[in-house]
């Protein structure tokens, strides 16, 4: 695993954070509360902006942009190579990411031939992705969100009690509602330890 997670000194998570507060691109759509953290991914080069001026905060995060944010996040390359994943709807140029995911036991396809490429991620299926990619312990405690199934609990369970994620409101989790990039780059960088604030509520887009 690239990263050791949360053990990193104090020294060094202020040096991180530093990093992260200097901004890299003029996205005008980039808020004070996603400012940091998405200056944080854009520096490590996990993520980019959708054009030059905006990053797309708000927008829904395709399955396949989510697999090559993680991959990036754990040290994987265009260079990687890894045994193909046998997914016939991801584009060669990508193929690396859900590659590395699918050898690691990140990420699984749709169906056996089938990424779901196109598929906006739920909030559900991140919290998976998260917990597996950074080796998180899952959760068997009780969860008070009752839109959060079987499946996906012990996942879910795990972000909340690393305090990565919270609910969208005391009862609903938003299980099934697409990420957003905002929320995406929260959840990167809080697994890193790099954050101790409380990821906002998704903001409607008009």
């Amino acid at each position: 695993m690239k990263k050791e997670l949360f053990t990193a000194a104090a020294a060094g998570m202020l040096a991180f954070t530093l990093q992260a507060s200097v901004s890299l691109a003029a996205f005008t759509d980039v808020g004070s509360r996603y400012k940091t953290e998405v200056d944080y991914l854009v520096s490590h080069n996990y993520a980019q902006g959708v054009s030059s001026t905006s990053f797309g905060t708000n927008l829904s995060i395709k399955r396949i942009d989510a697999a090559v944010m993680v991959a990036k996040a754990l040290g994987f390359s265009e260079s990687s190579t890894l045994p193909d994943a046998g997914f016939t709807d991801v584009p060669k140029n990508r193929a690396w990411a859900v590659n590395a995911l699918a050898a690691r036991g990140v990420i699984s396809g749709k169906t056996k031939t089938q990424f779901g490429t196109s598929d906006t991620m739920t909030r559900n299926e991140m919290a998976k992705v998260i917990a597996s990619a950074y080796d998180l312990k899952l959760s068997v405690a009780p969860l008070p969100f009752s839109d959060v199934n079987t499946r996906f609990a012990p996942y879910v369970g795990a972000l909340v009690e690393n305090g990565i994620t919270q609910g969208k409101s005391p009862s609903k989790f938003g299980a099934t509602d697409p990420i957003t990039r905002g929320e995406f780059a929260i959840f990167i960088y809080k697994v890193e330890g790099l954050s101790k604030i409380e990821p906002p509520e998704v903001e409607e887009v008009s």
